[in-house]
C-alpha cells in the first residue's frame, strides 16, 4: 500500500472531533461526480492529485455543498497513481454516504469524474482495494463493499466504477 499520510498531504485539522465508530459493514466507493482531468493519470501529474484532495478538503470544510463538514468527508482517497490518502480514517465517522448512512459504511473515494478521467486504471483500483483492506485491518470494516449508489439516491460512483463493484471489486 502505498499511504500518504495527513502531514504528507497537508490536510488541514478538524476543525471538531471526529465521532467514533467501533465497527462498519463494509465500504462504499465513491467518484468527484464533477470533471477531473482526463491527463491527471499521467506519471508526471501525481503532484495534482495532492491539490485535488485538498481542493476537496477546502470545498467540504468550508460548505461548498450546502453543508459545512468538519473535515474532508471521506475516510479515504485513491488516485491513479496507485496511491491512497488518509482521510478521516477507520473508526471515524464519515460524512459522504448521505444522511443516516455515514454509520453504516467508510466512505472511499476514488479522483475519478463524471467528465474528463472517467474510466479507473488498474493503479486506482489497486488503490481501492488497498484502502477496503486498511479500513478491513485497522477499522474493522466487514466484506461490504458498495458504490454510494446503493441507497442514496445518486449517479456515483459512475457506470464504469460502479461495474468494478457489481464484479467484486476484485484487484485487476
Amino acid at each position: 500500500m502505498n499511504l500518504i499520510t495527513r502531514a504528507e498531504w497537508n490536510a488541514r485539522k478538524p476543525t471538531a472531533g471526529y465521532v467514533r465508530l467501533s465497527a462498519t459493514r463494509g465500504v462504499k466507493i465513491h467518484y468527484t461526480g464533477g470533471a477531473v482531468p482526463a491527463d491527471l493519470a499521467d506519471q508526471e501529474n501525481h503532484d495534482r492529485c495532492v491539490d485535488l484532495v485538498q481542493d476537496i478538503q477546502r470545498m467540504h470544510m468550508s460548505g461548498g455543498r450546502g453543508e459545512k463538514y468538519i473535515d474532508l468527508g471521506y475516510s479515504m482517497v485513491c488516485c491513479p497513481h496507485g496511491n491512497t490518502f488518509m482521510g478521516r480514517g477507520p473508526h471515524a465517522l464519515p460524512a459522504a454516504n448521505g444522511a443516516g448512512l455515514n454509520s453504516g459504511h467508510y466512505a472511499v473515494l476514488a479522483l475519478l469524474g463524471d467528465s474528463g478521467l472517467t474510466e479507473p486504471n488498474d493503479d486506482l483500483l489497486n488503490a481501492l482495494v488497498d484502502a477496503i483492506e486498511y479500513l478491513r485491518e485497522h477499522g474493522d470494516a466487514g466484506r461490504e463493499v458498495k458504490g454510494h449508489r446503493d441507497g442514496y439516491a445518486t449517479s456515483c460512483p459512475g457506470d464504469p466504477l460502479y461495474r468494478w463493484v457489481r464484479a467484486g471489486a476484485e484487484r485487476p
